[in-house]
């Protein structure tokens, strides 16, 4: 309990004994950065599009099991932004790597976990989906318990919070609630689970957590704004391919078998999740349809929380 975020670096991270399959702190200067003041990110969720966009109330409770917060519903997220004192509301800026300046934030700390890791595990190694999201929020916000199927790095960049990461109580329970993840839950988690850790965020401090792992958020009696960077590997891809056909067969009905236990059948699955979607443009196409072929929850790499 009570961990905090140690003098590493982003690209020190990876020669952690803890990386990648526990939480851990790390440092950055996102703070300094003129691109992340309240303003800038005001100015830029008003450039993004409404569907960009997610807003929700600041004080949750704990437990929202039913789905995420709506999207696009702000006519001038800006404005909200402008005025997040008296809001009482927190918001998801999906995406924002759209913009060549944060794409270019994004990339640059990116890439020094890239080299990081490369240089660790001795190979090539790369990072995949790269998405960068920026979280404000009102004081004493509530992030609900939930999980992302991303690697993700929390950056604070001004305001405190608490991040809080739980484990899983059983295998039982991390298999149901990755079955709802994929029927459409986002993440979010029917029980609260047991806590291991927490982490005391403060401009300049961050923390790395790993894909599946539950977390929650208290925010401090100020504005928080946070940047997340997630990435898939090429591990994470080839899981939640698998994953997705498995939702597919489980609304046919059918029992299938869960990641991991053979590789043969996970390749049989990825295979077969190709051609489905492969044959699933070819008809959008024949159709003349403008819309692509609709994403499983987690296909297009973007979360919709607060974290």
């Amino acid at each position: 309990m009570g961990a905090q975020a140690p003098g590493q670096t982003i690209g020190q991270i990876p020669f952690d004994d803890a990386f990648p399959g526990r939480s851990l702190g790390f440092t950055h200067d996102l703070h300094l950065d003129d691109r992340l003041t309240l303003a800038a990110v005001a100015d830029l969720a008003d450039r993004l599009p409404r569907r960009s966009v997610i807003a929700d109330t600041a004080k949750q409770p704990l437990l929202v099991p039913q789905g995420g917060p709506p999207r696009g519903a702000l006519e001038r997220p800006g404005d909200v932004i402008r005025d997040l004192q008296n809001a009482n509301a927190w918001l998801t800026l999906l995406n924002v790597e759209d913009d060549p300046g944060m794409a270019e934030l994004m990339n640059t700390y990116l890439d020094h976990l890239e080299m990081g890791m490369s240089a660790k595990q001795g190979k090539r190694v790369k990072l995949r989906k790269r998405v960068a999201f920026v979280f404000v929020s009102s004081p004493n916000s509530v992030t609900p318990v939930h999980f992302d199927i991303e690697h993700s790095l929390l950056m604070q960049v001004s305001g405190c919070k608490t991040v809080s990461v739980g484990r899983f109580e059983s295998d039982a329970t991390r298999r149901h609630e990755f079955d709802r993840y994929w029927n459409g839950s986002h993440g979010r988690i029917e029980d609260l689970q047991p806590e291991v850790a927490s982490y005391t965020m403060t401009p300049g401090r961050a923390v790395y957590i790993p894909p599946g792992t539950p977390h929650w958020v208290h925010n401090g009696p100020d504005i928080s704004l946070s940047v997340t960077l997630t990435y898939f590997t090429a591990a994470t891809v080839r899981e939640n391919r698998v994953e997705n056909f498995n939702a597919k067969l489980r609304r046919r009905n059918l029992n299938p078998q869960e990641p991991g236990r053979s590789a043969v059948v996970d390749t049989a699955k990825v295979c077969a999740l190709g051609l489905w979607t492969l044959g699933q443009r070819l008809r959008s196409v024949s159709a003349g349809a403008k819309q692509q072929p609709s994403q499983a929850p987690g296909e297009g790499g973007y979360r919709v929380e607060g974290s």
